[in-house]
C-alpha cells in the first residue's frame, strides 16, 4: 500500500518516510496541500498524513475537501502537527480527521497509530465492497444476470417519469421463450438453464446501452426502450426473435433450437402506468403465442 505525506518540511518528510517504509509501505510525497489534494483525488491513496501548516491550502482545509469527495472514495486522515492544543486538536477532527498526532510523538507510537490506519481503511474498503456486492444481488437475477422482476418495474416506472417530464414515448417488449418447458423436460434443467443464460446474453448484445433488460419470471423477460416509438420498438423486437432463432446453444445438442414470442406496447409522451403498460404487452404476447409463436406482435 503506498501512504501519501504531505509536509512542507524536507526533514519531516524524510523523517516520516522512513517511519513508513519501517512498516513495510511505500511512501509518496508532496510538499503542499494543493498536491496532496491532487493526488488524493486520483483516489490512490487510503492513508494519508498531513501536516497542519502548509503553504496555500493547509491540512485542515486539504481535509475539508476531501470529505467533500463521494462516501465510497476511503481515505483515512492523519493530522500531524507541532500544535498541541486541545481546541486544535478539535479543530482537527471536526475538519474531517481521523487522528491526530504530534511531531513530537515517537516513532514507536507513530507506527502503530499509522497500522491502525491501515487497517481501518481496509477494512473500511471491504465494507464499500460488502454493501456495494449487497445491492448489486438484491437487484440482479442470480443465474441470468440482468435485472431481476422488482427492479426492472422499478426501472420501468422511473423511465416513465422521465419521458412524461420530457414529452417523449417509452415502449417495452414482453419476451418468452417458447415451448421452454420441453427443454427442460428432454434436455434437463442443466440444459435450461444454459438456455437461459444464452437468451439473456442475446439481448445485452441486441438492446442498445440504454435499455433496461429483465428477468420477469421464469422463461419471460421484459425490455424497457427509453424515447422510442412504436415502429422502432417492433424492429428491435424483430431483431431479437430473429436472432434467437438463429442461436446455438450447445455444440453437443445440434437439434436444440429455441424462438421467442414477443409482444409489444408503446406510450406516447408515457402517459401510461407501469403495470398498465405490462399488462398490456402481455396480452400482445398472448395473441403472439395464439398466433403460432416465434412472433413480434404490437398491443391494439
Amino acid at each position: 500500500m503506498k501512504i501519501l505525506i504531505a509536509d512542507d518540511d524536507p526533514i519531516s518528510r524524510k523523517i516520516l518516510s522512513k517511519v513508513v517504509t519501517d512498516i513495510g509501505y511505500e511512501p509518496v510525497t508532496v510538499s503542499n496541500g494543493k498536491d496532496a489534494l491532487d493526488r488524493v483525488k486520483r483516489k490512490e491513496f487510503s492513508v494519508i498524513l498531513l501536516d497542519w501548516m502548509m503553504p496555500g491550502m493547509d491540512g485542515i482545509q486539504v481535509c475539508r475537501e476531501i470529505r467533500k469527495f463521494d462516501t465510497e472514495h476511503v481515505c483515512y486522515i492523519i493530522i500531524n502537527s507541532a500544535r498541541e492544543g486541545s481546541d486544535d486538536i478539535s479543530r482537527a477532527l471536526r475538519a474531517g480527521a481521523n487522528d491526530y498526532i504530534s511531531k513530537k510523538t515517537n516513532s514507536t507510537e507513530l507506527k502503530a497509530r499509522i497500522c491502525v490506519a491501515v487497517r481501518t481503511a481496509q477494512l473500511e474498503k471491504k465494507l464499500i465492497d460488502l454493501n456495494n456486492r449487497l445491492k448489486y444481488l438484491v437487484r440482479t437475477d442470480s443465474l441470468t444476470g440482468l435485472l431481476n422482476h422488482a427492479a426492472i418495474l422499478k426501472e420501468l416506472s422511473m423511465e416513465l417519469d422521465r419521458g412524461k417530464r420530457d414529452s417523449t414515448s417509452t415502449s417495452v417488449l414482453m419476451l418468452d421463450l417458447d415451448r421452454f418447458k420441453a427443454v427442460n423436460d428432454t434436455y434437463g434443467h442443466q440444459t435450461g438453464d444454459k438456455v437461459l443464460i444464452s437468451f439473456a446474453k442475446l439481448l445485452s448484445q441486441s438492446c442498445r446501452s440504454f435499455d433496461r433488460i429483465g428477468r420477469y419470471g421464469g422463461e419471460e423477460f421484459l425490455i424497457v426502450l427509453p424515447r422510442t416509438q412504436r415502429e422502432e420498438s417492433v424492429s428491435i423486437g424483430n431483431r431479437i426473435r430473429m436472432r434467437t432463432a438463429a442461436l446455438q446453444i450447445d455444440k453437443e445438442i445440434e437439434n436444440l433450437r429455441i424462438t421467442c414470442s414477443i409482444g409489444c406496447c408503446t406510450t406516447e409522451k408515457s402517459e401510461k402506468h407501469a403495470s398498465s403498460m405490462v399488462a398490456a404487452a402481455d396480452s400482445a404476447l398472448f395473441r403472439a403465442k395464439k398466433a403460432g409463436r416465434n412472433q413480434v406482435i404490437p398491443c391494439k
